[in-house]
């Protein structure tokens, strides 16, 4: 498979709105380009109140959001950086489209997510694996290049990392996906907290 001609990331960090799992609001936005390069990075005002930071997962903190834009404000910039050419790539990369309302056809080509690229019949349980991207580039960039504390950017930047080492290389990706399937996998901060962060789902 080859690269896409031109191509970027978008990671979207999300603070709670409320406590049930589906109560979120955009927060944080970063664009990435595919040679690494930060084309935009802006913190957003949530249309309701924050009910939680979940600072463990967003890295922000009370105050952080102080003066930032509204998200139709950060979404027409992200729109403005993009266009009918450009490829989405990211872990999870439709739930960042889904929450800047793109549409594909009109703001991007298409999307290609890395979860889909990575993910592995697993003989075992006669079934398919799918892994986190930390547990994808701390097993196939180095230990340590993901911590549990997401930073956007970071993220952003890894994932156009796995995404040209392995998307163009189809035996290189068949060994990194059994040596994902080896490698022992870190516990979710969700998990470690019994889905149930400061009484947030």
């Amino acid at each position: 498979m080859s690269l896409p001609k031109q191509f970027c990331c978008i990671d979207v960090e999300c603070v709670a709105t409320g406590r049930r799992h589906d109560e979120r609001g955009v927060a944080h936005v970063v664009v990435i380009d595919q040679d690494e390069r930060l084309l935009l990075k802006r913190k957003v005002r949530p249309s309701g109140k924050v009910e939680n930071y979940l600072t463990p997962l967003t890295g922000l903190r009370p105050g952080d959001l102080g003066g930032a834009p509204p998200l139709e404000e950060v979404r027409r910039e992200v729109v403005a950086l993009l266009g009918p050419s450009m490829v989405l790539v990211g872990q999870g990369i439709a739930n960042d489209i889904g929450w800047l309302d793109l549409v594909e056809g009109r703001d991007f080509a298409y999307s290609i997510d890395l979860a889909q690229v990575f993910k592995t019949y697993n003989s075992r349980y006669n079934s398919y694996s799918f892994f986190s991207l930390q547990h994808e580039a701390n097993t196939l960039l180095g230990p340590g290049t993901i911590t549990e504390q997401h930073d956007p950017m970071s993220d952003a930047k890894v994932s156009i990392q796995l995404f040209k080492r392995y998307y163009k290389n189809e035996i290189q990706l068949q060994q990194a996906k059994r040596e994902l399937l080896r490698a022992r996998r870190p516990t979710s901060l969700a998990k470690k907290h019994d889905y149930n962060y400061q009484g947030v789902c």
